[in-house]
């Protein structure tokens, strides 16, 4: 006996009718039929891979974590979770906010594997933290706009009061030499995005308007990348999240 099939597609008032065909050559051309679906897709290797990491983010000097918002949105439609740790510098010491930072990690974290993503002050709090003992998981670390050295606008405001006052134990740690030359160096994969759009009023060498390129590197790092962006907005821009995405999963800067 022969099984004959109608197959109809709707296009907005319109309807399109196939002749019969034979039930053999339907089942030949389902897989691909299947393949056009316009429904949901089903999520790849990659995305469920994802979710079973966690992206931790930490803001910068004087900012909050509305700062990380945009980047932390691009990640979750990435399939990645995240976890957006805030902190105020200007009444806690470093170390506090280093342990902090490790019992968030502990109480939000829910996946196997997670990875570090910090802006500026974010990143020395992160280095920092290697004084203590990560939660199992870690994977690799990108660093936006680093001061991975003493930071030339920390020590020229050093001794102001204002300054003083607003930066901190932390601020004022951001201007002393040996305090970076005992700062640890991340031991896990770690990158680092620099920006070169800043001023030439208190530099006199490619800066991102609050740290020079060359005070963001810092030796060990697996990669290294400069974007035309400021450091006050860098890490809204489509293509540092892109890079930041590389190196997550790729070790490196593509």
């Amino acid at each position: 006996m022969d099984f004959n099939v109608f197959l109809d597609f709707s296009l907005g008032q319109r309807v399109w009718k196939i002749k019969p065909m034979p039930l053999w050559v339907l089942l030949l051309l389902l897989p691909l039929i299947m393949s056009c679906s316009t429904s949901r897709p089903t999520q790849s290797d990659e995305s469920q891979s994802a979710e079973k990491e966690t992206i931790v983010l930490l803001h910068g000097q004087g900012r909050t974590r509305a700062s990380m918002l945009v980047l932390s949105k691009r990640f979750k439609a990435a399939g990645y979770q995240t976890a957006n740790f805030s902190y105020f510098q200007m009444n806690k010491p470093l170390d506090q906010i280093s342990g902090e930072l490790i019992a968030f990690i502990r109480e939000k974290v829910q996946t196997p594997r997670y990875h570090l993503i910090g802006h500026s002050l974010g990143n020395v709090i992160i280095r920092d933290a290697f004084r203590q003992e990560y939660p199992p998981g870690l994977g690799r670390i990108v660093m936006l706009a680093p001061p991975n050295r003493a930071a030339h606008l920390a020590k020229r405001f050093k001794n102001n009061l204002l300054y003083r006052w607003f930066a901190g134990d932390s601020g004022q740690k951001l201007s002393e030499e040996d305090f970076f030359r005992e700062l640890p160096v991340p031991v896990v994969e770690f990158g680092v995005i620099a920006g070169d759009k800043g001023q030439k009023i208190t530099f006199s060498e490619p800066n991102d308007g609050l740290v020079a390129v060359e005070a963001t590197k810092l030796e060990g790092m697996s990669d290294f990348i400069v974007l035309h962006h400021a450091h006050t907005f860098i890490m809204n821009c489509k293509d540092t999240f892109d890079h930041c995405r590389e190196f997550l999963e790729e070790g490196s800067f593509q």
